[in-house]
Parts: C-alpha cells; structure tokens; sequence
C-alpha cells in the first residue's frame, strides 16, 4: 500500500497529465456521492441534515472507506450543488423551494414579463437586481429596505454556516485517503449560457419557448446584452488548465437547430471564445441527448473544451468528438441499481473499450444517482474499483487531442466588460468624492463591487 502522501502525488499527476493533454498513467477514476445518498445511508431524516451538514460526517468516512474514488467523492455543502434551503428560505425565494421529498425544486416561474426585454436589453444589470430579483426572491425588495438588508444579512450568514459546516471532514478525508486536492484554488466556477440564464429564471422554459416566435430579434439582443454579464460571473480569478468555468445547458435539445444556430449560438459561442482566449476552459454539461447537435459542437466550440454528456452513443459522440474535445459521461448511472456486480464489470469493459483508446476521456456518469434506493453499493464499488484498475495506458506521457484555444482566439475586454450600472463600483465618480483616497485601493473597491454583482448573479442560476 503506496502512503498518502504518495498517493496523492500519483492522483496529482494523472489530473494534471489530463488537462495538459498528455496520456497519463491511468484515467482518473473519481465520483461524487449526493448528499441525499449519503443522509439515507447514515439512517438520516432528509429535512434535517439540510440545516446541519456537519450530520454527514460519519456516514461520509464510512462510504469513503468502502467506495474508490480519486477525489473526495463527498463534497462540502454548495448553494449551487446542494441547495441549501435556509439562504433561499432567508430570502422567500419563489425560484428554489422545499418539495415535500426534501429536495429544494425550481419550479416554472417568471421574473421578467415579455413586455420586459427593452429594459433587460438597456440597463441589463439594473434591471435584473429592480425588477427580476425582487419578482424571484419576496424577501429583496428595494421598496422594503430594511427587511431586505437584514435578509441578505442572514441568508449570508446562512449560507456560510452551511458551507463551512461539513469543510473540516472534507479536508480530513483528503488527507486520509490521500484524495486529488482539486484544482487550484480560485481556478474553478460556474455560469450559464446567456440565452439560458434569460430562460431560467427571467422567462422560463414555456415562456422563452413562445418568445421564440413572437420575440425573436429581442431574445438574440437580450443574449448580446446578457453576455458580458455571464462572462464576467463566470470568470475565474486564477486559470489554471486543471480548472474551468462549469456552464450546464438546459434549452438546446428543447430546440429546433435553426432556433438554436440563430438565437443560442451566436453569444455564447462568443463567450467560449473569450474563456478560451485566456485559458480558461469551459465544462459543458450536455442536457439530455444532443445527438443531433454533433456537428455543431464540432465546428462551433472551442477546441480543449470538456464536454459531458447525459445521453448519447459512446463511440458515435468518441469518434466525432474525441480528438477536439476532451469528453466525460455517458456511463449509464441506472445501471447501479440493476447490475449486479459482474454485470457493471462486464458493462463497464465495453464502455472503456470505446472511450479509453486515445485518451482524452475522464470517466463520469450521465447523471448522479439522487437516493440510496437508485443504488446497488456493492455494485457501485465494484464500478469504481474496476475503473481504477481498467483504466490504465501503456502509452503515457504521448500527447493527444486538441489543447485549449488552438484556434488562437484573441481576448477583447471591452467586449466582454460589465456594463455601466449604479448598482456598480465607479472608482473615477468615487475618487472625485474622496480625491485623497490613494489609487491602490481602486483594485480593493472593484473586488469588493464583484462580489457584490456575483451575489445577485447566484440569485439567478
């Protein structure tokens, strides 16, 4: 048995082999437990470990000990990931809600009328924080002050004890198990396309489906004008090739291709070239099936982005796509419940002899299993401890595929810059009111109004 410390070197090595394009001595091998799971495994209530992660603890070190991953496959709570209920509740969100099962839902709601898209289109920040997230959240309402500053107080404070609560035995499993750190600090985040940031909480899906008709030369300015917003929410402050910025897409597969090259494509194809243009990767979540999609993604995304499919045909999508893109997914995860496990073993020998071959792919399953009930563990772990030992290439340190931004995009930050908002830090308006700050605060204060623009962003993904 390798120490941890060694272990943790070898992971290191073979995620950083990976990003960087290079075969490396085996393909990371790594899953993430939902916490759901992880509750019902320790005989937990779901309702009530959400408001005190740190429950997971002790059921986390038990699966750890019995399921192989490369990475910490329990992961601390996240408003994104987890959805924590108690920020949400803090601010009466509409948008994310208890359901009865105890998973925080999005249901379908509105927060911009069709009548709207002029001012989402001239004042686009402004907007969203007057008049969307107001509609999204009850409890943020400028006409209310105080109960919105005290709201935001607490939901903060919510949310930190909720990310910090479950942080230590996180840490403590890396140690122990000597798991991949993850990337660099600061190197990874999150986004959404701009025309699905417009979909999911301005219009919804049923409303953006009809602006498609009745809409259509509005939806393709309110995506330009969305555009520098979701750049900038997304952009992480240190790129590193081991990170990324993660942009699940939601409304393509919903769409005719014409609809989807006219409205979809044109801003965030924009916004890919920018990320890659900086060496930051963008991590697409490809939604149900996008079979029909292939060749669009083959002449329309940047080369080096990482794509990860739900549904699909594994050697279709690997000869396509393969030598472009680096590709994860497609593992069925329904197989964890049915398979025993010689049946996975024999399931996963197949899968592997398609996306292995080459490189280029990261092992990952089309979508993460929800409850205890859609899992069979002991065939979860013979998954994972064949993975491992399948997985290994007899041609590491060999180049393959296409790195990050070959195309040579060039960056342009006034294409991409925040657009002018009073709800924003303007240094030239602040040092004229305060002449005998010294200039190199100006960077303090911008940081501190980015803050501020990414808090009301997460409000609305």
């Amino acid at each position: 048995m390798k120490d941890t410390a060694a272990l943790q070197q070898e992971r290191g090595k073979i995620y950083s082999d990976f990003y960087s394009n290079k075969i490396p001595e085996r393909m990371p091998a790594s899953i993430t437990l939902p916490q759901h799971l992880i509750a019902e495994y320790g005989g937990q209530n779901l309702f009530d470990f959400q408001f005190d992660y740190s429950r997971l603890a002790e059921p986390a070190k038990e699966l750890c000990k019995k399921i192989y991953s490369d990475s910490c496959p329990v992961l601390p709570a996240d408003f994104l990931l987890s959805r924590t209920p108690s920020m949400y509740q803090m601010y009466g969100s509409q948008s994310f809600v208890m359901g009865k099962g105890g998973f925080v839902q999005h249901p379908e709601v509105i927060g911009m009328i069709d009548n709207e898209y002029p001012q989402l289109i001239e004042k686009t920040f402004d907007f969203l924080v007057e008049t969307v997230i107001p509609r999204q959240h009850k409890n943020l309402d400028p006409a209310n002050p105080i109960k919105m500053a005290v709201a935001i107080q607490m939901g903060k404070s919510a949310l930190n004890d909720d990310m910090m609560s479950l942080l230590p035995t996180f840490l403590e499993l890396i140690q122990t198990h000597g798991y991949y750190t993850g990337s660099p600090m600061g190197s990874f985040t999150f986004t959404e396309a701009p025309f699905d940031f417009i979909a999911d909480q301005l219009r919804s899906f049923s409303g953006m489906s009809m602006d498609i008709r009745r809409h259509r030369s509005e939806i393709k300015e309110a995506a330009d004008a969305v555009m520098p917003l979701t750049f900038q929410w997304g952009l992480p402050a240190n790129p590193q090739p081991e990170g990324g910025v993660f942009i699940p897409l939601h409304m393509p597969t919903f769409m005719r291709e014409k609809d989807f090259l006219e409205l979809y494509i044109p801003s965030y194809k924009a916004m890919l070239e920018q990320y890659a243009a900086i060496g930051v990767r963008p991590q697409m979540f490809c939604e149900d099936n996008w079979m029909r999609f292939l060749d669009v993604l083959l002449s329309e995304i940047p080369a080096g982005s990482q794509l990860m499919f739900e549904y699909g045909d594994p050697q279709t999508i690997k000869d396509k796509l393969g030598k472009k893109f680096l590709i994860s997914g497609l593992f069925p995860s329904s197989a964890l419940k049915t398979d025993t496990p010689e049946q996975i073993v024999d399931r996963a020998k197949k899968f592997l002899d398609i996306m292995l071959p080459g490189g280029g792919y990261i092992f990952g399953l089309d979508k993460g299993p929800l409850t205890l009930n859609e899992v069979r563990m002991d065939t979860l772990a013979a998954l994972m401890k064949f993975v491992r030992d399948y997985s290994k290439y007899d041609n590491a340190g060999e180049s393959f595929g296409t790195p990050l931004n070959s195309e040579g995009f060039k960056f342009d930050a006034n294409r991409v810059a925040l657009p002018q908002s009073q709800y924003l830090f303007n240094w030239d308006e602040f040092k004229t009111n305060y002449p005998l700050t010294p200039d190199f605060a100006k960077a303090n204060f911008e940081r501190y109004s980015l803050e501020v623009f990414r808090f009301y962003m997460n409000l609305l993904i």
